[in-house]
């Protein structure tokens, strides 16, 4: 940072030299004239760097302390301007980027996130951007304290967070509040069947089973109740008192699902010979200014590839500036045929993914695939017998 300021502000060095050097070196410490770079030479000879504006009180010290100076080269940004004195927009461009880069650094452009595990960083920044705080905030303006205690009543995950803003990067350091211990559900219930199959095998560690191995049953049937009976000893089959229960266990039956899915067998595609576009546009704080015409219509038949190109600091931090490249490739106005064992593989793919989520830790027994092609479409259709636990519980009206 203060060699930055040192070179916004200029810098001069001399070559000092005389009998009472140490003299000079004593009076300018005295006088609070900053100096650095000093280097002493054999010949009592010094060369010192100092601000530009302490040019003159340095030679007069000189004079006080018996010593002679001569200016051996300038520094910064007065003498790159100096330089520039006849290219007049030259300097005018030099003067207004650094006004431009000094006003920059007093806005964040830079937010990172520290700390956080379970709760993510997009959600963080989302509740930041909504109490008023993100990329673009003036840094000297933010109350971090004001801002940290209305993130953590909005935010019940986090228990600690705090802001440090250094120059356009701000850091988030968050801690995160232990997790609620679940509350296990202990109201009543029984087991009923989430689909139609047939009971191979029963694992119930609660609740009374209504059911048997090889049962056929039906979706929202009843497999194992939560209303459990107490009957008297004396095999009259009298029920003296009753007791509910929350129903647990497993229910393996054998199901029959049947999936389908369709594609059309004709298609817009691109066009490798057709028109190509490309448009340039520049990102500032999410406001894009474009350097194109209307050209992201083309009749609404065209392909559309963007690419951002980020302006980043050395460490490959993102700033929130970057250039755009826009292309268009146009479609052919004409559908073209699909192979069709291309569209039945994607769909039987498809379907076996979707097959294999619903029966999840179940186990695909058999399958038999169907395929149809009418009307310039392809319908696949899967029909699958399954083992899977079709126990699902159902709270008992109190």
């Amino acid at each position: 940072m203060r060699r930055a300021i040192n070179w916004l502000r200029g810098t001069v060095t001399l070559e000092v030299w005389g009998p009472f050097l140490e003299r000079f070196f004593n009076i300018c410490a005295a006088a609070g004239l900053g100096l650095w770079d000093v280097k002493i030479r054999a010949e009592g000879r010094a060369r010192v760097t100092l601000a530009l504006w302490d040019l003159r009180r340095a030679g007069k010290l000189a004079e006080k302390a018996g010593c002679e100076t001569k200016e051996v080269g300038r520094g910064g940004l007065p003498a790159l301007i100096l330089s520039c004195r006849r290219r007049y927009g030259m300097a005018a461009g030099l003067i207004a980027l650094t006004l431009l880069f000094g006003v920059l650094s007093r806005f964040v452009l830079v937010v990172e996130v520290e700390g956080n595990e379970n709760v993510s960083t997009w959600e963080i920044l989302a509740q930041l951007q909504s109490e008023g705080f993100g990329v673009g905030s003036y840094g000297p303006g933010v109350d971090v304290r004001a801002l940290s205690n209305r993130m953590l009543m909005e935010m019940e995950e986090l228990s600690f967070l705090t802001v440090n803003i250094s120059g356009i990067r701000a850091t988030v350091i968050v801690r995160e509040a232990d997790p609620v211990p679940e509350v296990a559900d202990e109201r009543a219930a029984d087991l009923a069947a989430a689909r139609d199959g047939v009971i191979v095998r029963l694992d119930v560690t609660e609740g009374r089973t209504v059911v048997e191995e090889g049962q056929a049953v039906l979706a929202g049937e009843v497999l194992v109740s939560g209303l459990l009976t107490h009957e008297l000893g004396d095999g009259s089959g009298t029920v003296w008192a009753t007791q509910q229960v929350r129903a647990a266990g497993e229910v393996w039956a054998i199901t029959r699902r049947t999936l389908s899915a369709a594609t059309p067998l004709e298609a817009l595609v691109l066009d490798e010979n057709g028109a190509v576009t490309e448009g340039w546009s520049v990102e500032i704080w999410k406001m894009r200014l474009n350097f194109y015409g209307n050209s992201s219509n083309l009749d609404g038949r065209c392909d559309k590839i963007a690419i951002l190109y980020p302006l980043t600091l050395s460490d490959g931090t993102a700033l929130p500036f970057g250039v755009w490249k826009t292309t268009w490739q146009s479609w052919s106005d004409e559908p073209r045929a699909i192979d069709p064992d291309w569209a039945e593989g994607l769909l039987r793919e498809s379907l076996t993914e979707r097959l294999e989520a619903l029966v999840g830790e179940g186990t695909i027994l058999s399958t038999q695939w169907e395929v149809t092609a009418t009307d310039g479409a392809m319908t696949v259709t899967l029909t699958a017998q399954c083992l899977e636990d079709i126990a699902r519980t159902v709270v008992l009206e109190e």
